[in-house]
């Protein structure tokens, strides 16, 4: 394997600056992988996924820690502007928290893909606190007794929709899920950044995530064949 080795940085007067390659972040590579200069990292199997689904269509995928065990709650907080907030229980400590700023009112559902199965919880405002200023509104929290997940049955099938969508999308594309995860990470990318267009799918922070989470649909789609 021709693993890189370091980066240097040359600047106009001709003095250079190294560093060794294995001290880049995983952003880092993959930017670099984008120019062509080397390959992108792996995503990291012991990730999960949380993929958010809009009322108009919108998609977006976050990854999170292994250590993370399903989503606790999801409301939103309406102040001079609505924010959503995502907390995620996890295996030991507090709980996780993540920030939804597009249209957190119109969040219609949340995919938990982890390493027991998906998980899905369809989302409906079933309660508000008021504060002062500030009005919470609930449309999913494990703790209280009217909000419930979906059947695992029903996540299953979610979940199967997608991994369905993604191998029309590589039939169109006369690729196979064999022959993709036997290339290179630097040849997978395009076809990865297509596929993602294709479905629809964002990265909530990181584009990197929507390829980790496509990854993962592949190895699922090759372990079932």
């Amino acid at each position: 394997m021709n693993a890189p080795k370091k980066i240097i940085v040359e600047y106009e007067n001709g003095t250079r600056q190294e560093a060794a390659f294995d001290k880049l972040s995983s952003t880092g590579r993959t930017e670099l992988s984008t120019l062509g200069l080397c390959d992108a990292a792996a995503p990291d199997t012991g990730t999960h996924y949380l993929l958010l689904e809009w009322k108009d269509g919108w998609k977006e995928v976050k990854a999170v820690g292994g250590h993370v065990l399903e989503v606790l709650r999801y409301y939103t907080i309406e102040r001079v502007e609505e924010i959503g907030r995502l907390s995620m229980e996890v295996a030991d400590g507090n709980p996780e928290l993540m920030m939804v700023k597009r249209l957190p009112g119109r969040l219609e559902r949340i995919i938990f893909v982890g390493a027991n199965g998906p998980k899905a919880y369809a989302l409906e405002e079933k309660a508000m606190v008021k504060e002062g200023g500030k009005t919470e509104r609930y449309f999913y929290d494990k703790t209280r007794p009217n909000f419930k997940m979906e059947e695992p049955a029903a996540a299953s099938a979610l979940y199967a929709a997608f991994l369905d969508a993604l191998r029309e999308a590589l039939e169109k594309k006369n690729v196979t899920v064999s022959g993709l995860l036997a290339m290179g990470e630097r040849d997978r990318l395009p076809i990865y950044k297509e596929l993602a267009q294709t479905l629809g799918l964002r990265g909530a922070q990181r584009q990197q995530d929507v390829y980790g989470f496509l990854a993962l649909a592949l190895e699922k789609l090759g372990s079932s064949r």
